[in-house]
């Protein structure tokens, strides 16, 4: 699977071209045969089903922005075979790997785009190298029992997933790694700047543009950070993630961030200050837990009990969760019928995620 419009990397004409797989052959190599052949979902044009082997996975990218990222494969292999073992990883070193889930997402977005048909007509707009690190973001990491061996990327072939590439899963063997990430996903809860006003225009000068205004700023942390109910994970960390600005309001070059020192946001970002980049916060079930030593080694919490829930509970709401963000946004238009024509696509995006979800519902009575 190929396609010569642009490098996933840099959005541009590929330089020098390379082949680079979205899921790296480490990782292919690592979860079974990298020629096995794989069903990648509907291609909406044809109504076929869409199967390649996952070594054939791949998307155009310029030799020089392969190469930029190869030393960060290097140590994402590292971090999963470490998770793999249930061992712990320091706060910097998920702050990494947070990097490398954001690029195989955007990445998976992109491969989606071209080998299902680009149902929902739209153009990346956005690529890799423009989306990792740049939006709030958030893992939860689930232990999976025995000692399976398989690799699966869960909620990327949802129409939902096309237009907003916010929310999917990767298993990898005998881990489920839910990944999040979207624009103030809960900056509002870990004190961080938020807008009160918070809108996409659908046409105007600027179609497809995120308007933001009026911000402020509470400087106290809230429980739960999402505020919608999730699985309890080994695993449960977030990061929120100042956008860079060159509004003159924003003294510090942060959005949102009308000061030049602010002591809160010094405190919770990683240095050198202003960097714009939080530090990780750990969601427990009864408290938020700010991790202000970004050496500290994070270690796998127990999930036994009520808390120990079946594979397809866990893959159901990633699905519910792409139904949550989606419903977050507000889309205005000038155009009133193009106002009604959006709200009419998204009931249809949200009635095909209801099917996957009532489906994994029904799973438990077999």
């Amino acid at each position: 699977m190929t396609s010569n419009r642009f490098c996933v990397f840099c959005g541009n004409p590929p330089e020098k071209k390379n082949r680079e797989h979205i899921l790296p052959q480490w990782l292919l190599e690592l979860t079974g045969d990298p020629k096995r052949v794989v069903n990648f979902g509907t291609n909406f044009k044809d109504g076929s089903t869409v199967k390649f082997d996952w070594l054939n996975f791949c998307v155009p990218a310029c030799e020089s922005c392969n190469s930029e990222y190869s030393k960060l494969e290097g140590r994402a292999k590292s971090y999963v075979l470490t998770l793999l073992d249930r061992g712990a990883l320091n706060s910097i070193e998920y702050i990494d790997f947070m990097d490398w889930m954001d690029k195989v997402r955007v990445g998976l977005w992109i491969a989606y785009h071209f080998i299902q048909g680009n149902p929902t007509n739209i153009q990346p707009s956005f690529h890799i190298k423009t989306r990792i690190g740049q939006k709030d973001r958030m893992i939860a990491i689930y232990p999976l029992e025995g000692d399976g061996v398989g690799l699966n990327a869960l909620g990327t072939e949802s129409l939902i997933f096309h237009s907003q590439p916010s929310c999917m899963g990767l298993r990898i063997n005998n881990i489920l790694i839910i990944n999040m990430s979207s624009d103030f996903l809960f900056s509002a809860r870990c004190g961080f700047p938020f807008p009160k006003s918070c809108f996409t225009m659908l046409d105007g000068e600027n179609p497809y543009m995120m308007h933001t205004s009026d911000f402020s700023i509470t400087r106290k942390i809230k429980h739960p950070l999402i505020r919608k109910n999730i699985i309890k994970p080994s695993i449960h960390l977030y990061q929120p993630i100042l956008g860079k600005s060159e509004d003159k309001r924003f003294q510090s070059g942060f959005v949102g961030d009308y000061s030049s020192f602010d002591a809160y946001l010094a405190k919770h970002t990683l240095p050198p200050y202003p960097s714009g980049k939080g530090i990780l916060y750990f969601q427990h079930l009864d408290r938020v837990e700010p991790i202000y030593d970004i050496n500290q080694s994070i270690e796998f919490e127990n999930c036994t009990g009520i808390h120990s829930k079946p594979m397809y509970r866990i893959v159901q709401q990633i699905y519910e969760f792409q139904n949550f963000l989606y419903k977050q946004e507000k889309f205005l238009a000038e155009n009133r019928e193009l106002e009604l024509n959006h709200a009419k696509r998204t009931k249809l995006l949200l009635k095909w995620n209801n099917n996957v979800i009532a489906h994994y519902s029904g799973m438990r009575n077999v």
